[in-house]
């Protein structure tokens, strides 16, 4: 009965084991997929300001609305109370009228005309943009191919693109940032997005999760070693002795009698004389009691040492050994992996 519950804890502590295991796998595996969504996120982020820190750094090295209007090119006026009026006096000459048709304020209409009439006389350079989003990836250590685009919001057609036709193509994913110059005209990047850019953002985070669950691994697996020997202690300590000892150094082995002092092995009506190895070894597995009997003991009783080679020469023993006592089916030399041999009888 106690064995009965002896195994039984044994039982559900190895289910309650691999629960925890399968438990710890899969919070690590949503960890992982919680920091991925966390990482591109950031990095949407990251990109976005990147475009936005390269428009508002292009802006610099265009001539402001200002330096225009001193040249005495351009002339402002009002016309009506929520129309301004610039007349263009230089080649082509023409008159742009703006109306404030949301009722702005005046100082949010007035930026607003002068934005788009800057745009208008000195419009975007693309490639100068493309040149400070370059670098303002390279600040934050983005590594992501692109190509700058002006285009019309409304029909999605391209006025002028840095796209050369080389080392870009539109049928990988990509993410577009996009600024409204006016209702007819935008600005956008498109970016190859590969997820390559978001696991190597992530690559503490991902080195950290394989050795934790390598570490669980082991764990587990010098555990079961632990469970195994104790399973080998315990079944050799039964109180069933197999051998018997008639006297100071014969032993009854099965239907087999071993004179340790004779080096004399008898049975079936044979006397097999042993060699110093095989008494050796025979003898300690007959004084074990059906114990296992450590396979370094072995090595340093018949040869006094652990060496490979000697290893070998113990194994090809123990086969002659069995094949002494193979008459006797209850008779058997159990192998115990790893540790060691147990002389067997019934």
């Amino acid at each position: 009965m106690h064995l009965i519950k002896k195994n039984s804890s044994v039982l559900w502590l190895n289910m309650l084991t691999i629960v925890g295991f399968v438990s710890l796998l899969a919070l690590q595996s949503l960890w992982l997929y919680n920091a991925y969504k966390l990482t591109y996120n950031q990095l949407i982020i990251d990109i976005d300001e990147a475009f936005d820190q390269a428009y508002r750094n292009e802006q610099v090295y265009r001539m402001p609305v200002g330096n225009l209007i001193n040249t005495g090119n351009l002339t402002i006026q009002g016309c009506e109370q929520e129309k301004i009026m610039i007349i263009r006096d230089c080649n082509p000459s023409d008159t742009l009228v703006y109306e404030n048709v949301y009722g702005l304020s005046m100082e949010v209409f007035m930026n607003k005309a002068f934005f788009e009439l800057r745009e208008r006389t000195l419009p975007m350079n693309i490639y100068c943009l493309s040149d400070l989003f370059a670098g303002a990836l390279h600040d934050k250590e983005i590594r992501l191919s692109f190509v700058i685009e002006r285009f019309n919001p409304l029909t999605q057609g391209v006025f002028e693109t840095t796209y050369s036709g080389e080392e870009f193509s539109y049928s990988l994913e990509t993410h577009t940032s996009i600024t409204n110059l006016t209702e007819t005209e935008g600005l956008r990047a498109r970016l190859h997005f590969g997820r390559y850019e978001v696991f190597r953002r992530m690559s503490n985070m991902i080195i950290s999760s394989v050795l934790l669950l390598l570490l669980i691994i082991l764990s587990f697996i010098l555990r079961q070693q632990l469970l195994r020997r104790q399973k080998i202690k315990s079944i050799d300590t039964k109180l069933v002795p197999p051998i018997t000892i008639q006297h100071s150094r014969v032993y009854t082995i099965g239907q087999y009698k071993f004179d340790a002092d004779k080096d004399e092995l008898q049975g079936f009506g044979r006397c097999i004389n042993l060699n110093k190895k095989e008494h050796a070894i025979l003898e300690a597995l007959c004084a074990g009691h059906g114990n296992v009997v450590d396979r370094v003991k072995l090595l340093e009783d018949g040869w006094g040492s652990t060496g490979f080679i000697y290893s070998r020469s113990l194994d090809t023993y123990i086969t002659t050994l069995r094949k002494y006592l193979k008459d006797d089916p209850t008779v058997q030399i159990i192998t115990i992996k790893g540790v060691g041999y147990k002389l067997s009888i019934g």
